[in-house]
């Protein structure tokens, strides 16, 4: 059974870029409230992890207010947007990897102390792009294979007092998706690259990471989970 009562989790970022946004931010703070059944309160902290120092702060204004971490989620990401060998690709390239990598491992290398005092757990939100290569956007592959191995050395040198674990998505129904000139047509277009033949629903990737983050998932550290509709096992053949 997935049991969170009373742990404090720090969940970084959001897939659909909310973290800049403080009205954006302020109304998920109200629907957690609304919907937690204690109607807890979530801090909510308007950073840009570009900047390592909001990094920091991210982490130092948790820990002021809770004085305990109990799960780490490393979800804030972004995309790439420069193909290779285009103008301005390595400046592009360095912006994916701070935010991809670089953020994460500083955050982690934080929070790895008061984690291993309470016994807790690290979930990293990678992409199948970490697994299956896709060369337009070749940046933001590179950084999530190296998340995944980064899930993996951590898993076995924070072991055994914190479990580290990875969930690796496939296409996720966010706002990117939905707010795009034709959203159904392109939802339709990446449904076609899934053999289950539909996105995930952002709930889909949430119960996922729960398990993962729970003492359900006592027994895993190291794994790579992959959910993804299919998208890994896709016939490129298949009419």
């Amino acid at each position: 059974m997935i049991n969170l009562v009373n742990k404090v989790a720090l969940i970084t970022g959001s897939m659909a870029i909310v973290g800049r946004d403080q009205t954006k931010l302020d109304k998920v703070a109200a629907e957690c409230e609304t919907k937690s059944p204690q109607h807890y309160k979530p801090v909510v902290i308007k950073a840009d992890f570009i900047r390592e120092e909001d990094v920091v702060r991210t982490f130092e204004e948790t820990i002021s207010v809770y004085k305990t971490l109990d799960i780490l989620i490393n979800n804030a990401a972004i995309p790439a947007h420069k193909g290779f060998g285009e103008p301005d690709a390595m400046a592009d390239y360095d912006r994916v990897q701070q935010v991809n990598v670089r953020a994460v491992v500083r955050l982690t290398e934080l929070a790895a102390p008061h984690l291993k005092e309470t016994k807790g757990a690290i979930v990293n939100v990678s992409s199948v792009a970490g697994i299956k290569p896709f060369p337009a956007t070749w940046s933001y592959c590179m950084s999530k294979a190296a998340l995944d191995m980064f899930t993996k050395c951590m898993a076995g040198k924070l072991a055994p007092h914190v479990r580290v674990n990875t969930v690796s998505p496939g296409g996720v129904l966010t706002s990117f998706a939905r707010d795009r000139p034709d959203p159904e047509a392109f939802r339709a277009r990446l449904a076609e690259m899934h053999p289950m033949q539909r996105l995930a629903e952002p709930v889909d990737l949430a119960n996922v990471i729960a398990f993962l983050a729970s003492d359900a998932a006592r027994n895993m550290t190291g794994s790579i989970v992959v959910s993804d509709s299919g998208m890994l096992v896709a016939d490129p053949y298949a009419k």
